[in-house]
């Protein structure tokens, strides 16, 4: 355990340095490092040639449960590294680990019966280590989701969305729209020129640890939105920040806080997550059906995979 731990806190210190001096576009290669000294060189290049094929789990297999895990840890750092560079979010080991499925849930799907305290201190792997691998690989595929490559999908959902989110904002005057997917981790976003990024910072991991913590709900189809609201004072640092002060000095006298408020809801079966800042209070519902109505008519109309899980339900999405 004592090697492993060291094992991650290297990996964070290559994290940190490689954030310093990155520059230029974002890939894979440049974000996620192993230790040479665990993972060779060669394996490494396996790695990175594989990350995204559909037969990356059998590569996983070549590698032992100590290099398994130090190859987790470095695409945790990885993928923190790359929500900082790609979406200037400040994430953390918890945003990422958000989205792997928990323990007690993979234990009632895969029929294990050992104790969840073998599973929490890594203990398992001594018990049961087929049940172990099987879960850290599982892990693994999971954390590569986040570096899906966008010549794989199309670039039209996320252009029409961010365009359509640009009106909104014209006719509204919200100060910023994310949308997310279903752990919270924004996909597009786009703003009014404001410079709130220590806002959507905090918004967003607030709003990933409520869905890991089970305390945000997605509203159910006919039912009344449910809406989880943030509230950020506006100090004169954050007044000099949004466009809209810049324009009248006047307001910081009459509006105090800035709401973050999130909506989830399903668009072809597929949980998202909406958030919409704004100055103030009792904004949102002016236009919110309009909003989530735009998002769904968009991914509908030009996301092959959405239209196919619109038409024919939710059993064949693979």
């Amino acid at each position: 355990m004592t090697e492993l731990n060291s094992n991650t806190g290297k990996a964070a210190k290559t994290a940190a340095r490689i954030l310093e001096n990155f520059s230029g576009p974002i890939r894979v290669a440049d974000i996620l490092k192993f230790d040479s000294g665990i993972i060779p060189d060669k394996k490494t290049g396996l790695i990175l040639d594989n990350i995204h094929s559909p037969d990356f789990i059998q590569v996983l297999d070549t590698f032992t449960y100590p290099q398994l895990t130090h190859i987790l840890d470095a695409m945790i750092q990885a993928a923190i590294l790359y929500y900082q560079k790609r979406f200037r979010i400040e994430a953390n080991e918890k945003t990422i680990k958000s989205g792997f499925e928990n323990l007690l849930d993979y234990k009632e799907r895969t029929g294990c019966a050992e104790p969840i305290d073998a599973c929490l201190t890594e203990g398992c792997y001594q018990i049961n280590p087929k049940c172990a691998i099987r879960k850290i690989k599982e892990d693994i595929i999971c954390v590569t989701k986040i570096f899906e490559l966008r010549a794989n999908r199309s670039h039209i959902p996320h252009i029409a969305i961010e365009l359509f989110f640009k009106k909104v904002i014209n006719d509204f005057n919200c100060i910023g729209l994310i949308l997310s997917d279903k752990y919270g981790a924004p996909k597009v976003f786009i703003t009014d020129g404001s410079r709130i990024s220590s806002v959507i910072t905090a918004g967003v991991r607030r709003l990933t640890d409520a869905v890991a913590d089970y305390e945000f709900r997605f509203s159910t189809a006919g039912e009344p939105y449910l809406v989880y609201n943030q509230r950020f004072p506006i100090d004169d640092t954050l007044a000099h920040k949004l466009h809209a002060f810049e324009k009248n000095k006047d307001l910081i006298k009459y509006i105090k806080h800035i709401t973050f408020s999130s909506i989830g809801f399903e668009v072809a079966h597929e949980k998202t997550i909406l958030s919409v800042i704004y100055i103030g209070d009792n904004l949102l519902g002016t236009y919110l059906q309009r909003l989530i109505d735009g998002i769904t008519r968009i991914k509908i109309e030009t996301d092959p995979d959405a239209r196919i899980r619109e038409t024919f339900g939710r059993k064949l999405k693979t």
